[in-house]
């Protein structure tokens, strides 16, 4: 089923707004049909081990703490089964049931969530309406993100019951409510502590923390779910792609994600190892800080654009596909209604001519007034398949007269926010919410919280602003195109190619599955086998 994931997605992401249409004629989800009674039953016909069970796995990603309303440590939560959200996405993109099992929309502004039965936290309180309120109140007062995207203008619990009034018509509502920003913690336990041991309400709890190393989890059972059949895991911050398949390959650890492309080959013997590698929502593209006046023209941007091979980069060097738009083809959100920037060199050079950068001392390099079109490019020096790129476009660049210098870094956050670069290459999972509007506000509007290139467009604003309060599945993809031409249209960033990924596991690991949304890895479900 999830080698058919570009279709997949295609037909069930659209499932996400028939929750809008059926709940305002008053339908409510029915969690009967979802993985939880299923869950439920496995967890009631568990053996017996002679011996606890202790899996070690590598994360790519750690963050900069455990607490989950902090700037994106949830997701490192998600990864590691300690948290959960209201509801999440399933491995093709469906919304489906967590700590609420039932949701409808009353109208544009009224959500209504009943909070599952029987649900714990880890320190044994029970998890109740409130319980929730006062977790997703604190997201938001704790984190800008969480202010922008779950605009709310009241809240009330009772009992099992919470409805949310947001401030204005909010279509994302749901697929913003997933993210792992809004993990439910108990909020009467000591906050303080949840830098390095928070309560929430997963499968795995946490007995202890290292920063910037491990952290070490143990089987929660009280978990709603089941307890999980692995007793205690050991989670290593391996960052370096290369790193994490040596450590896999030594017996170091027995799961990894995102092992590099060119390592992959290590682990093709099925007796060993198990691969589970799928098309990701990740999208490989380079910010333009459009400040620098080199890059503030248009047109520069355009001949950058137009002389870097992406088919290249996605067939010969990284895998995945050659990227038009912020969105990979396999989301619904108009990426076959736009058009982007091809391989065009020869175009390249007569914009740069028509830019006024000429090579005038023959060195190969072009110049305007003085001043050599000689750019920095900053990038992790973690991810081989930004390494690789980088590479490929500094040769390419340079055969069209730009000077490509590259610097790498460990973190590039800090670097990026400060806007001291002129491009920087990253990657990010573009579907996170299972909608456009999440992207689109964060990264291309006007000021926002990633928009770290200084981009700017009053009538791209305005076109995302409408996606707010427009719940017609066909309209919202019809603006989510149009804004996206907008930012080809204009330059304003280049995307590069729609990157693959993995987990890879040794043969005796179960359960170890790869979703689209990488902030999701472990569940109750991991386990060795016989």
């Amino acid at each position: 089923m999830k080698r058919n994931l570009q279709k997949s997605i295609l037909l069930t992401i659209v499932s996400v707004f028939v929750v809008f249409l059926l709940a305002a004629c008053g339908t409510t989800n029915n969690p009967s049909t979802s993985s939880d009674a299923t869950e439920k039953s496995a967890a009631t016909d568990k053996g017996t081990t002679s011996a606890p069970t202790h899996l070690n796995v590598a994360l790519f990603w750690l963050g900069s703490n455990l607490d989950p309303a902090e700037e994106w440590n949830g997701w490192t939560l998600t990864r590691a089964a300690i948290g959960e959200t209201l509801i999440q996405f399933d491995e093709n993109m469906k919304l489906v049931p967590k700590i609420a099992d039932t949701w409808e929309r009353v109208d544009d502004m009224t959500w209504h969530f009943h909070i599952r039965e029987g649900v714990t936290f880890h320190n044994g309180n029970k998890v109740t309406a409130d319980a929730v309120k006062k977790s997703i109140e604190r997201s938001i007062e704790l984190n800008e993100r969480g202010k922008a995207t779950v605009p709310v203008a009241s809240m009330t619990a009772e009992g099992q019951d919470l409805t949310i009034k947001t401030t204005e018509p909010y279509a994302s509502l749901l697929g913003n409510i997933a993210e792992p920003l809004f993990i439910i913690v108990d909020t009467s336990a000591d906050t303080s502590k949840f830098k390095s041991e928070p309560i929430a309400t997963g499968p795995f709890m946490v007995t202890g923390y290292t920063p910037d190393q491990e952290i070490q989890v143990k089987k929660y059972d009280g978990y709603w779910g089941g307890a999980a059949d692995v007793d205690t895991l050991t989670l290593k911050y391996i960052k370096d792609d290369s790193t994490r398949a040596l450590a896999l390959q030594s017996g170091e650890i027995d799961v990894a994600s995102n092992v590099g492309r060119s390592s992959l080959a290590l682990f093709q013997d099925k007796s060993q190892y198990t691969i589970d590698e799928i098309p990701s929502l990740r999208t490989q593209f380079v910010w333009f800080n459009t400040t620098n006046p080199l890059l503030s023209d248009p047109e520069v941007r355009r001949a950058i654009s137009y002389g870097i091979d992406r088919e290249m980069y996605a067939n010969t060097l990284v895998g995945g596909q050659a990227a038009k738009g912020p969105f990979t083809s396999a989301l619904p959100f108009g990426y076959d209604k736009i058009t982007g920037h091809d391989y065009e060199p020869e175009k390249a050079k007569q914009l740069l001519d028509g830019a006024g950068f000429k090579d005038a001392d023959g060195d190969g390099i072009r110049e305007k007034d003085g001043k050599k079109l000689s750019l920095q490019l900053i990038l992790n020096s973690a991810y081989e398949s930004d390494s690789i790129v980088a590479a490929a476009m500094q040769s390419q660049l340079k055969e069209i007269g730009v000077q490509l210098e590259m610097t790498s870094y460990e973190d590039l956050t800090d670097h990026q926010k400060s806007g001291n670069y002129d491009l920087a290459l990253t990657s990010i999972n573009t579907g996170i919410t299972g909608d456009p509007q999440y992207i689109l506000d964060f990264y291309f509007m006007t000021g926002a919280e990633w928009n770290v290139g200084g981009y700017s467009n009053p009538k791209l604003d305005e076109v995302i602003t409408r996606l707010h309060s427009e719940f017609d599945v066909e309209k919202r993809y019809a603006l989510a195109a149009e804004a996206q031409q907008m930012i080809l249209d204009d330059a304003a960033y280049m995307f590069l190619t729609y990157t693959p990924i993995n987990i890879v596991s040794k043969s005796t690991v179960q359960g170890a599955t790869m979703y689209p949304i990488d902030f999701y890895l472990l569940d109750r479900n991991i386990k060795v086998g016989q």
